[in-house]
């Protein structure tokens, strides 16, 4: 069967017409890279377990000290599960704080020649990632702050590296400080800095 490109169309639960995110990827993408790919664009710590859950099935980052019966979502590519369009898979991530995002599958088409390099590529977005252990609500206020006063005081020490870095601390974290085109400039380095940090999961 030809690679496909798979469009989804990503968002925040609780937030999803604030924050959220229009992805292509490649149908042979596994299931786990998906999860780094949601992870590094909705700007995580990427430091807690997550799952994916698909037609009832759960997959999730295998865990030795809680083992599960779960499927193992390295074990499956885009293009084995098949998804439809129209389909939904719902990304948890942090099961303390419990981060949810619902991933719509909205269009497929065959892949060309030269073009697989090219993804993951995000095509459309809206709004800065999530904050890491802040439920939505407690991130629902701070946006309402923005949107009254056009700031927030909340202090955010980031990095996309996964680290935080309490050396500097750039400007306060604000829902409308998004750019496209770093976005898509940083993305692939993003998820191989994630897929490296999660591999240790899948050592024996």
């Amino acid at each position: 069967m030809a690679t496909q490109v798979l469009t989804f169309h990503m968002a925040y639960t609780g937030l999803e017409d604030r924050i959220w995110r229009d992805v292509e990827v490649s149908s042979k993408m596994r299931l786990d890279q998906l999860g780094y790919v949601v992870l590094a664009t909705f700007d995580t710590m990427a430091y807690h377990l997550f799952e994916i859950e698909f037609r009832g099935k759960v997959y999730s980052v295998p865990d030795m000290e809680t083992p599960t019966q779960q499927r193992d979502p390295a074990d499956f590519t885009l293009g084995e599960l098949a998804p439809e369009v129209g389909e939904t898979m719902e990304l948890i991530y942090d099961f303390g704080t419990e981060q949810h995002f619902l991933l719509i599958l909205t269009a497929v088409r065959d892949m060309k020649r030269g073009e697989g390099r090219h993804f993951p590529w995000v095509t459309a977005m809206n709004g800065r990632g999530i904050i890491d252990d802040m439920p939505v609500r407690e991130l629902e206020e701070l946006i309402k702050q923005i949107d009254r006063n056009g700031k927030t005081d909340e202090p955010v020490y980031y990095s996309r590296d996964g680290i935080e870095d309490r050396s500097f601390l750039p400007a306060p974290w604000d829902i409308n400080r998004f750019d496209l085109k770093t976005e898509n400039a940083l993305l692939k380095y993003d998820v191989e800095k994630i897929e490296q940090g999660y591999s240790p999961f899948w050592e024996d």
